[in-house]
């Protein structure tokens, strides 16, 4: 990324999102550091910019002094430990607010006007794993134990995403719970899926036209919930064996396609589409 085209996305997201002003504003949970917490944001945020894949590598930018010019003068620059230990007790609920105040402009500025396919903004939902150890843990870890008996602890998250056309642009994310002292289960992707997109709802509206989804998501409850906030569900299915599955064939044998369409491919080949 050539200095000129980052001062140029600086300015924009500025001006536009009002990411400078946001991030002076996030709180600094540390006791009397000399390095703001908006320094550091400023810092890390760069690195996910430049795509710097790992902290060793921030820190040999950050000792050859290549942020010094898209901060202010003056500014004490951080040192790696000082950011480690900034990021590991960082005022989220204001990054939670920065993230919302970015939705809410692209939704303002009707950055999805025309859609992300075929004139639908369409967003998908699905699962992540984002820790996982045999040894630490916090009282916010899932559990599962493997065959030889060793626990793992680990988080998940339900993701909304949008899909298609650029930007893409996360929507929000839902943490999955541990179990409950009533529950001898973690919580479920589906029931995390569905808190996800009731609160996306509250406070977006119609954040979507589709929410596609995994296999997994193959469940009338799902669907139901989805078309509860009049939205549309498109789940892959892939397992012929389901019940579901089953029944959706045998009631396709005994009708005509909905519509059918001709998807021209390379080589005078094309694929007939029946829906």
């Amino acid at each position: 990324m050539s200095k000129s085209y980052l001062k140029q996305l600086l300015t924009y997201i500025n001006k536009v999102y009002d990411i400078g002003e946001k991030i002076n504003n996030l709180k600094d949970k540390r006791i009397k550091s000399p390095v703001k917490i908006s320094t550091i944001t400023f810092v890390v945020l760069f690195g996910f910019m430049l795509q710097i894949r790992s902290f060793n590598r921030l820190e040999h930018w950050l000792k050859k002094g290549k942020f010094k010019k898209v901060l202010p003068k003056k500014i004490k620059m951080p040192r790696i430990d000082a950011a480690r230990r900034s990021l590991s007790d960082f005022d989220l609920d204001g990054l939670k607010e920065i993230h919302k105040h970015i939705i809410k402009t692209i939704v303002k500025n009707k950055v999805f006007r025309n859609g992300t396919i075929d004139k639908l903004k369409v967003v998908a939902i699905d699962g992540v794993e984002l820790f996982e150890s045999t040894k630490k843990c916090c009282d916010k870890c899932l559990t599962r134990v493997d065959k030889n008996g060793t626990t793992h602890y680990f988080h998940r998250t339900v993701v909304c995403t949008t899909v298609g056309s650029d930007p893409h642009i996360i929507l929000g994310q839902e943490m999955l719970e541990p179990k409950k002292d009533s529950s001898d289960k973690d919580e479920g992707e589906t029931t995390g899926g569905k808190r996800l997109i009731r609160r996306l709802y509250k406070e977006y509206h119609h954040f979507a036209d589709i929410i596609v989804a995994d296999a997994l998501y193959c469940k009338s409850t799902w669907i139901k919930e989805v078309l509860s906030i009049g939205m549309n569900a498109v789940v892959r299915v892939k397992d012929e064996r389901l019940h579901i599955v089953k029944d959706a064939l045998a009631l396709f044998k005994c009708r005509e396609a909905d519509k059918e369409w001709i998807v021209n491919k390379k080589n005078k080949n094309y694929l007939k589409i029946k829906a």
